[in-house]
């Protein structure tokens, strides 16, 4: 089933992603390339070993404010429970790695128009929506592009760009560091990309 959407997905042209749902699947199946490590339950967390701290966020679209960041791995069940009192079930819930904000060079949201980059962007180092919130700034043309190769690997700049040949019209969200991260850091990557999406 989920193969046959993904082709449905993939085969659109222009090439769009419609909703949350369509966002995870493509992200959960790698399509976006370089990610934070992830689990679709509190206990493959536990199965796969993992002690670190954990950010889950509900995968509803509706609901797609609903974040939790930085938990200790010991307080997730009581977050799921407060998930579950307003509607969220833990299958729909994502869960992944905390990311290393105090290493965060540059993330935000980048997309094209007509062949110009344009890029809000934000070099707090907090989680993606507070640190827009609290101070952003937008790049246009080759400023904004400019700005990514000095901050993405270049492993990272190449995975943005074939993002945005993949899907030309959709805004792609990332995170950058000024260290490997995610679940190809081996690599070199620098970046992990959250979202690519039209809504």
């Amino acid at each position: 089933m989920s193969k046959d959407k993904i082709k449905e997905i993939m085969n659109r042209s222009p090439r769009k992603i419609l909703d949350k749902s369509e966002c995870y699947l493509l992200y959960e199946s790698g399509i976006f390339g370089n990610k934070a490590v992830t689990w679709n339950s509190y206990r493959e967390i536990l199965e796969s070993g993992w002690t670190g701290e954990i950010c889950m966020r509900s995968k509803k679209g509706v609901a797609r404010k609903q974040v939790r960041y930085n938990l200790k791995l010991e307080d997730v069940p009581k977050h799921i429970k407060q998930f579950a009192e307003i509607g969220i079930p833990e299958n729909m819930i994502g869960f992944n790695q905390s990311m290393p904000d105090e290493k965060l060079v540059l993330q935000g949201e980048f997309m094209t128009d007509k062949g110009d980059f344009y890029l809000l962007g934000t070099t707090i180092r907090k989680p993606m929506n507070p640190a827009l919130e609290e101070k952003s700034f937008t790049l246009e043309g080759d400023v904004a592009r400019e700005m990514l190769v000095t901050k993405l690997s270049v492993e990272s700049f190449c995975d943005l760009t074939g993002l945005l040949k993949a899907f030309p019209t959709s805004v792609i969200e990332f995170s950058a560091y000024k260290i490997p991260v995610g679940n190809m850091a081996e690599t070199g990557r620098n970046t992990v990309f959250w979202e690519v999406r039209n809504y």
